[in-house]
């Protein structure tokens, strides 16, 4: 390592043979797993690191269930990245189907089980750290703290009819959490202003053409989605109106409904900066 290296020690994954040992500067962990096929990723001729399913496993060891659940959301998602005055919109590095597979041909230890719970519960494409919450605390099972609403999908596209098209002046939109078969979508508005014109005028447009399309939409804010009744009551009405009646909080239930907000909350503060 030359002068301008950093301090902290290069942390390296080595297999079980003895005689491998730390150092000031390299500090190695012992993986106690037989991995499969597809565990580490080559990204220079003789690098390797650990595909996104491995990191989803290692970090069930020092994660609570709704961080790991949050970062399996990131992982299966597309954050946009910050480069130079733009946005990029980064590719999910996997899927959940890939997750549950991994990790069904991994051994049985506590990490893991925690893992395959996890990734059973996480949903493909959310789009930002806010979508990823909402979609969390609505989904997730009751039995995990969420409010286990019916399975929906995070920014899937509906094709707009003729008439929809021209009021929004596009083919199609694409909801932040929808059941598009149901005609129900809910959209999180997190913006402290919309004194934007353009915006404005977009947002209008927007709910136009979908009320046209026969559309049911809920917006939820971030004050709302904060106020964890309001927000149940919200999401109960949009229960309802895909098919299953929210039963209110069983005894217990409101705990774990806390506990996985802030689990999730922690995750994004410390990995996000809050900046969301």
């Amino acid at each position: 390592q030359g002068a301008d290296a950093p301090s902290a020690p290069l942390e390296i994954l080595v297999g079980k043979r003895p005689g491998t040992r730390s150092t000031a500067r390299i500090r190695r962990h012992r993986c106690q797993l037989n991995l499969p096929r597809g565990a580490f990723l080559e990204i220079a001729p003789g690098v390797w690191l650990s595909s996104p399913e491995l990191i989803f496993a290692q970090m069930a060891g020092s994660l609570e269930f709704g961080e790991l659940l949050a970062l399996g959301y990131e992982l299966c998602g597309s954050y946009p990245v910050t480069r130079g005055d733009g946005v990029l919109v980064r590719r999910p590095l996997t899927t959940p189907e890939r997750l549950v597979a991994f990790l069904g041909q991994l051994e049985d230890a506590r990490p893991v089980k925690l893992a395959r719970s996890a990734a059973l519960q996480v949903r493909r494409k959310s789009a930002s750290v806010m979508e990823t919450e909402v979609a969390i605390v609505s989904l997730t099972s009751r039995r995990r703290g969420g409010l286990g609403l019916p399975e929906g999908q995070l920014n899937e596209p509906l094709r707009l009819s003729e008439k929809g098209r021209r009021i929004a002046r596009q083919k199609r939109i694409v909801g932040d959490l929808c059941w598009w078969e149901r005609r129900v979508v809910v959209e999180y508005d997190g913006r402290a202003s919309h004194s934007e014109e353009g915006s404005r005028i977009r947002d209008s447009r927007r709910r136009d053409a979908l009320q046209v399309e026969g559309v049911d939409v809920t917006t939820v804010t971030g004050a709302q989605f904060a106020n964890v009744y309001e927000f149940s009551e919200l999401m109960a009405a949009v229960s309802k109106k895909v098919g299953k009646r929210f039963r209110g909080w069983a005894p217990g239930q409101i705990e774990r409904h806390m506990k996985l907000r802030r689990e999730v909350r922690k995750f994004h503060n410390e990995n996000f900066g809050g900046d969301f």
